[in-house]
């Protein structure tokens, strides 16, 4: 190496490592304003503040649609309306399924006819009065009834009758052809698929019911978030429809996939809706509460970063400070913890770090 050049290197030396300790006079620490504390173990709950979309709760939607092609001659509910379970959305008529409730009408009326018959002929057969041949035909003949029976009923099952509108169909056979679509739920009808007039094929889209006592807040949890947060999570949720009232909810899930360019991945949290202010598509403030942390921590205060490394400043004596190096973990609202490079009750600087700082470069520091 060139002497001229090594001398200045060695020169240098001192004053780029850093003070080991800082010695203020008695006008620097008045000036200064310094507050102290000691370093605690407590328990820390770090929060992550995000936004949230409110959207239905899939489990608890239901989209009700015709089993056959019916004509809608009359809608009874629309968009926004409050159902029941079992309420009437709609009444639609059809060729098909008229001609198979008259098809169960006749297999029920001879069902009834075999029955009454089989009931007869089986006294007169235990009395000896007729032979046992036609005691066989006409058990026969009303098993074969009632398999008929049977089957035309199943047709109209999934046709999409139920079972009390089948049993009504002998007590109202004026009203043959006609169907209902019925909500299957408590909720609300967010969407209408069909008008009356026209016809609505079988399979076809005709309502949307949700129940909106509980929704999802779909979110986008930042990849460098993901450690501090788990599963089951407890969440505080405001929406601007109702100021200062926070709902509750759980994190359901994390997606399998990280977006690529904004390198979040999507979470679902269930929200409950006790009184019936949220909506899909809502937005919504979000705060999720992360994984608890048990051990030191610091104010957030008394940290102070020199370049990627974060220091403290140690109380050695008397207007005596030492600058700790420290490796910083969890961060929950005004407190950090810290993993290493300090020690439990030991005094530290907690206010007026920054003009403390400034003496410790001015002296040699970092």
């Amino acid at each position: 190496m060139n002497k001229p050049l090594a001398t200045l290197f060695f020169l240098l030396i001192p004053a780029l490592a850093p003070a080991a300790e800082l010695v203020l006079t008695q006008q620097q620490l008045a000036s200064a304003q310094l507050a102290t504390t000691t370093v605690t173990a407590r328990e820390l709950k770090p929060r992550l503040g995000l936004t949230a979309t409110l959207t239905a709760d899939r489990r608890k939607s239901h989209r009700v649609t015709p089993v056959v092609d019916g004509l809608v001659t009359e809608l009874l509910m629309v968009e926004n309306d409050t159902v029941h379970k079992g309420q009437v959305l709609a009444r639609l008529r059809s060729n098909s399924l008229g001609q198979a409730q008259a098809d169960y009408l006749e297999a029920l009326a001879r069902f009834d006819l075999a029955r009454a018959e089989r009931a007869r002929i089986e006294g007169l057969w235990k009395d000896g009065i007729v032979a046992e041949s036609r005691w066989l035909a006409v058990d026969s003949e009303y098993k074969r009834a009632r398999a008929t029976l049977d089957a035309r009923r199943r047709l109209l099952s999934l046709a999409g009758l139920s079972d009390d509108q089948i049993q009504a169909l002998a007590q109202k056979p004026d009203r043959l052809a006609e169907f209902e679509l019925i909500s299957p739920i408590d909720g609300m009808v967010t969407g209408v698929e069909i008008e009356s007039g026209q016809l609505a094929t079988a399979g076809q889209a005709a309502f949307h019911v949700d129940d909106l006592s509980s929704l999802w807040a779909e979110v986008r949890v930042p990849v460098a978030s993901l450690p501090r947060i788990e599963l089951g999570a407890e969440v505080l949720i405001q929406v601007e429809a109702s100021p200062g009232r926070e709902y509750r909810g759980r994190l359901q899930s994390l997606g399998g996939e990280v977006e690529r360019q904004s390198q979040t991945l999507g979470g679902r949290i269930v929200v409950d809706n006790p009184d019936d202010v949220l909506r899909p598509g809502m937005y919504a403030a979000v705060t999720l509460t992360g994984i608890s942390y048990q051990g030191l921590v610091v104010p957030a205060s008394a940290v102070f970063r020199v370049g990627e490394q974060a220091y403290l400043f140690e109380v050695t004596g008397p207007r005596r400070f030492k600058p700790v190096p420290i490796e910083i973990g969890t961060e929950a609202g005004d407190w950090i913890a810290v993993r290493a490079g300090i020690a439990a009750d030991t005094e530290i600087v907690s206010g007026g770090v920054a003009e403390l700082k400034s003496h410790w470069q001015y002296q040699g520091g970092e």
